[in-house]
């Protein structure tokens, strides 16, 4: 591969992983419109606790990713940068799982039942598996990961739905609307460093297979076989 091609190759990065992301996108997972109240705040609160057993992961994820970064052999500059993204998004990220207990304590669930309940086996396959990855890998690999989950933002109108059949509070939505809200600059921001990052070929090719990966994962998730 020429210089030039290279360049282009690594400069449209971003945009292939969201395109081959975006085939895999399942808006069956928002489909509630012909659910009852009970139905849906049902749904809701299982949605809720579901999602902090996977975001209360996020903050050591980057950490174990970033302490990696001072243990593998490669270019400095990867590195480095790795390290900056991963810390900055550490400090964007924090109290994230604790504004779903918040949430969860707005519609009567106490947060120590969140907190005992066993996470499904799915979620921690999908977690686990990010750990074998950064240690026994590249901490490069998380980004797949990352890029996912900040390409997959709550839409409006099925916050506004979901709202409306549920007559929960709007203190109730709070985390949702929030990430709404802020994982669509925080997926700019990762598509920015991937298009800038010195990486190698093998290394395109294992955050695109990890973000496919964990969109599959999030299917079982909310589809258990």
């Amino acid at each position: 591969m020429s210089d030039s091609e290279e360049v282009n190759y690594q400069g449209q990065f971003s945009s292939r992983l969201r395109v081959k992301l975006s085939l895999l996108r399942n808006p069956e997972r928002y489909h509630l419109s012909s659910i009852s109240k009970e139905d849906a705040r049902s749904w809701f609160r299982e949605y809720l606790i579901t999602a902090h057993s996977i975001i209360r992961s996020s903050v050591p994820l980057m950490r174990a990713a970033y302490r990696q970064c001072s243990s593998v052999f490669d270019k400095q500059d990867l590195l480095i940068k790795l390290q900056e993204y991963y810390n900055h998004h550490i400090n964007e990220e924090r109290g994230h799982d604790d504004w779903i207990l918040e949430d969860l304590e707005v519609i009567g669930i106490p947060r120590c039942e969140c907190l005992e309940r066993k996470p499904s086996q799915i979620v921690a396959e999908l977690v686990g598996t990010q750990y074998y990855w950064i240690y026994h890998w590249h901490p490069v690999s998380l980004l797949g990961y990352i890029s996912f989950l900040e390409g997959n933002p709550p839409r409006d109108e099925w916050i506004r739905h979901l709202r409306k059949t549920t007559e929960y509070p709007e203190a109730a939505f709070r985390t949702i609307v929030m990430h709404s809200e802020l994982d669509p600059c925080h997926r700019d921001d990762l598509d920015e460093l991937l298009d800038t990052l010195p990486l190698t070929i093998e290394q395109k090719h294992w955050i695109i297979n990890n973000a496919l990966y964990s969109a599959k994962k999030f299917h079982d998730i909310w589809h258990p076989p």
